[in-house]
């Protein structure tokens, strides 16, 4: 009778460790977040980004494949070095001129190298509609546009939200001058989330970038299902300094996602804004030389970044997506000062992106 009750209670011990077990596992995935990257793709060596200020005077910057990355052979490195990392999708920045398809433009490069990559599989991927600087978006071309992103919204690796293709437009004020009004913009959005429906789809979720309350407001009255944003860098600027150590950025965008979050009827995507120093890009129109800009970007300032987005989704969990959605600003925004790939001179951002996903501090570089 003793061998007999001491296999019980062992039996029961198992039974309780399993269910304690799955428990845990169920309570890990709860609390697990999504993290992905903005991906601008300005590296094909046509365009003006790659300036002889940017190589001549900020070599850290540079990735350990040169400044041309445009290739297929240097995104299929890049999707597989992501993922390492623990990023689970890219958000490319995406250009339409009129009368010139995607493909043909050299800032969508990157996107066609993605799908056709052997390593697609490892990173999911969205839409960020650059709707600014030539790149309008509005009645005009709204038909033939829908049909470009539901074409994207098939493909088996794109991210969805609330189970619906995920599209995020970078600003409202151009789509509410060009539709007309807030209303007429949702409209629009009611069109594209049916022309989905119709297509087979579960529909789509739209996010539009905002930066306050005021942003907030004009976005949701827009039509928007979720908020977020690019990168929000003037939240860090202080008085009339121009050089601002990055842990003022750190300490604003705490807050700022917290006033956003906690204003929004809708659900709220943070962004982290690793770095902002876009003098590379200077020119007699936007001044960046004269303009304020971050100091102290490194592998730690990336995992202090992520890790502060981290901590801050964790405390907000009721701001979130049901996904518990969070965004990196950026990849490979080297020009703008924020980016993730590894440097030719040494610097590896990685170390830190690494370091905070993991939750474990390694030494960084």
């Amino acid at each position: 009778m003793k061998i007999l009750r001491s296999q019980g209670t062992r039996f029961f011990l198992l039974l309780v460790a399993l269910f304690v077990t799955g428990y845990q596992h169920v309570l890990a995935q709860k609390s697990k977040n999504k993290i992905g990257a903005y991906y601008f793709d300005g590296w094909s060596g046509t365009t003006f980004h790659i300036t002889q200020d940017l190589k001549n005077n900020y070599p850290d910057r540079e990735p350990v494949w040169g400044w041309v990355t445009s290739k297929q052979e240097i995104v299929d490195e890049q999707i597989a070095l992501a993922a390492r990392a623990g990023l689970s999708f890219f958000s490319f920045c995406w250009y339409h001129r009129n009368g010139r398809t995607i493909d043909e433009l050299p800032e969508n490069r990157a996107l066609s190298f993605y799908k056709s990559s052997k390593n697609a599989k490892k990173l999911e991927y969205c839409l960020l509609v650059a709707n600014h600087g030539g790149f309008d978006v509005g009645p005009e071309n709204w038909d033939k546009l829908t049909n470009l992103w539901l074409a994207e919204f098939k493909h088996p690796q794109y991210l969805r939200v609330d189970k619906k293709p995920l599209l995020i437009f970078f600003e409202f004020t151009s789509l509410i001058k060009n539709f007309g009004s807030p209303e007429a913009v949702r409209g629009a959005f009611d069109k594209l989330r049916k022309s989905a429906v119709d297509a087979g789809l579960p529909g789509a979720s739209i996010a539009i970038c905002a930066g306050s309350p005021d942003g907030v407001t004009k976005a949701e009255s827009s039509g928007a299902d979720i908020i977020t944003g690019y990168n929000y860098h003037s939240v860090g600027f202080k008085g009339d300094k121009q050089a601002i150590p990055i842990d003022t950025l750190h300490t604003a965008e705490q807050r700022l996602w917290s006033k956003l979050g906690d204003f929004a009827q809708k659900p709220y995507i943070p962004v982290s804004t690793m770095g902002w120093d876009p003098r590379p890009w200077s020119n007699d129109k936007n001044k960046y030389h004269e303009k304020p800009y971050f100091t102290g970007f490194s592998a730690q300032s990336v995992e202090k970044s992520v890790t502060g987005m981290i901590d801050w989704m964790n405390a907000h969990e009721s701001s979130l997506t049901r996904e518990r959605i969070g965004l990196l600003y950026a990849w490979n925004e080297n020009g703008e000062g924020a980016w993730l790939t590894p440097g030719k001179q040494g610097l590896n951002p990685l170390t830190g992106l690494k370091a905070a996903l993991s939750g474990k501090k390694q030494r960084t570089k």
